[in-house]
């Protein structure tokens, strides 16, 4: 069975809002709470939905704080029309936990006032582990800048602290696109975009935060990257051909970049 996190509600009382994103996310009262949720029918398709799985369940194994999920069996009830077109098909949803906090608003202020600064480094090596297009990518210009997918949690051990969390996946492989067998080919494995390094994240992060989280990455086993892709839904149509696809790719890139991460982030290093 899927790893999953301790907020696990059943069913939907009722729709708060509906968000005219591009995975018309609708936010909702569950019976555990209130919460945010991607349904089956959302204009960027299926593959949407496994992204977010795939990259929460590395985040984590990165040793990244998430968002609290749960897979959701939507039965249809109550009728969900989403933003900006169609309806909420039933099948499995993904749901996330309502979490206090804020995006970031892109000041360098903003990054000293949270608790994990070292995991800054972890999420950057996530979004290049994944090809995350969506967070920060500086080519082609204008280059990708969202703050609206770095995220600080009041919900932190130290009152007076943020606390950042790994959270919006659903563009890691193929920039939204939806997932091709052919997606652990070399020009894929060996790709030298700086995703995720936003320029104010470079005065923050430390070299051996770099090196602490490749070496997090290279922990993952592959047994578990396998379980991972192998527990994507079924009903979230990723072929057999697309899961090894995802598997080779996960593991050929996870080499690559553990000869890279640290020195492209840090390469006058080298000669102290």
């Amino acid at each position: 069975m899927p790893e999953t996190t301790s907020w696990k509600p059943k069913r939907i009382r009722r729709v708060a809002n509906a968000i005219p994103s591009g995975t018309s996310v609708v936010e909702v009262v569950t019976d555990a709470g209130a919460g945010y949720v991607k349904f089956l029918g959302n204009r960027e398709g299926p593959h949407v939905l496994a992204a977010e799985y795939v990259g929460t369940r590395l985040a984590a194994e990165l040793g990244l704080p998430t968002l609290d999920w749960s897979l959701l069996e939507y039965d249809g009830i109550p009728e969900i029309t989403l933003k900006p077109s169609g309806k909420a098909l039933p099948g499995t949803a993904w749901s996330t936990r309502k979490v206090e906090g804020s995006i970031w608003s892109g000041e360098c202020k903003d990054l000293d006032v949270i608790e994990n600064q070292e995991d800054l480094a972890k999420l950057v090596l996530l979004d290049q582990w994944t090809l995350n297009c969506d967070r920060y990518r500086p080519l082609p210009p204008p280059p990708r800048i969202n703050y609206g997918n770095v995220f600080f949690s009041r919900e932190s051990i130290q009152s007076s602290k943020l606390r950042l969390l790994a959270i919006d996946h659903s563009h890691i492989f193929t920039c939204g696109n939806p997932f091709r067998p052919d997606m652990a080919r070399i020009d894929k494995v060996r790709e030298n975009t700086a995703f995720g390094v936003f320029p104010h994240f470079t005065s923050k992060m430390k070299r051996q935060d770099a090196q602490a989280a490749v070496d997090a990455m290279n922990r993952v086993p592959m047994d578990t990257i396998r379980a991972i892709v192998t527990d994507i839904p079924t009903d979230w149509e990723v072929s057999d051909d697309i899961r090894r696809a995802m598997i080779e790719f996960l593991s050929d890139r996870r080499n690559w970049l553990s000869a890279h991460f640290t020195t492209s982030l840090f390469p006058q290093n080298e000669l102290f």
